[in-house]
């Protein structure tokens, strides 16, 4: 039997493989900034089930924890840390934005997670570090008054921007040190519903490709492509090898997205709806109906995003085995 790794390698190469892969990812609050118990946690959900990819989530605040932020940390297992107060007050505050050190604090600790999850898994299982675009960095550092900023203040952004972009290019190289199969580059303004394509372009895209361009000797780097109107036009050509984004909340179904690309698509389950809500039968007649809209079979079962931690963790375990009896 072929092993997750050679899976994967084969559809990176334009083959297809039976049963059609999946992987599935969570948050696990509280425990995830505390390096053992965050790999031991993660190492168990990946046997359990047996993910073809392992994509490492860290917690969803690892980028801004260094840069000034307030941040309430979660007290249970079902709550993920809120910002309560923002490291960036004001425009005037990208002005003097340090760099921030990948040798000590929130990245170093991911580092070292990386590391050990790469060395568990080697060769048997891809392993994804999540790295966040310059742009999601920085609006999870200043809220909604970033919008105010692009209008009103574009040359400090660009210069924060800069800034950011130079920290999570270091963050990459160290995670490529761990031995990383590849990158989950996380976008999530690249939505008309919350940025126009132009404003996009100019303040996303070309810091996007710096942090990609760093990824480069990687094998498997995937994108996701945040939100309910997805700039999926405007991303494809990024240097990826697979596609990842909300296709069953939005107009861009997967049958759509491959006639607009010949890259590898992750999607086809419903994270919050379906595996919340519905039957097993429901989940399997999406399951296969995700399967029926990739005809080439370059398609990974994934979530549109990150699994809620409301849905039980045993149904998610059960996917591989639903797919395998489709």
């Amino acid at each position: 039997m072929a092993t997750a790794y050679e899976r994967i390698r084969t559809l990176v190469d334009g083959g297809r493989v039976h049963p059609p892969a999946i992987s599935m990812w969570k948050h696990f609050p509280k425990i995830d900034r505390d390096t053992q118990r965050f790999v031991d946690r993660t190492v168990g959900f990946q046997k359990a089930a047996g993910w073809d990819f392992l994509k490492i989530s860290y917690n969803g605040l690892y980028s801004i924890e260094d840069w000034g932020s307030h941040i309430r940390w979660p007290e249970n297992e079902h709550e993920v840390g809120r910002v309560t107060r923002f490291g960036v007050a004001s425009a005037r505050d990208w002005q003097t934005l340090p760099p921030n050190s990948v040798q000590d604090g929130a990245l170093a600790r991911e580092i070292s997670a990386t590391g050990r999850l790469c060395a568990e898994f080697s060769g048997s299982v891809p392993v994804i570090g999540t790295v966040f675009s310059p742009l999601t960095t920085a609006v999870k550092m200043a809220g909604d008054a970033i919008l105010d900023h692009m209008q009103n203040e574009p040359t400090l952004l660009h210069r924060g921007l800069e800034v950011i972009t130079e920290t999570t290019v270091a963050f990459v190289r160290e995670l490529l040190n761990a031995a990383v199969d590849g990158i989950f580059f996380a976008t999530q303004l690249s939505t008309t519903d919350r940025l126009s394509t132009e404003l996009y372009s100019e303040f996303g895209r070309a810091y996007d490709l710096k942090v990609l361009e760093a990824a480069g000797s990687c094998w498997f780097n995937i994108l996701h492509i945040h939100g309910l109107q997805p700039m999926f036009a405007a991303l494809e050509d990024y240097p990826v090898q697979a596609i990842n984004w909300h296709d069953r909340s939005t107009a861009m179904s997967l049958s759509r997205a491959r006639a607009m690309t010949d890259k590898i698509l992750i999607g086809g389950v419903d994270e919050h709806r379906t595996l919340l809500h519905g039957s097993d039968q429901d989940v399997a007649r999406e399951l296969a109906n995700a399967i029926e809209q990739v005809a080439d079979g370059r398609l990974i079962i994934g979530p549109g995003c990150v699994v809620p931690l409301s849905v039980d963790e045993e149904r998610i375990i059960r996917l591989p085995q639903m797919i395998a009896g489709l």
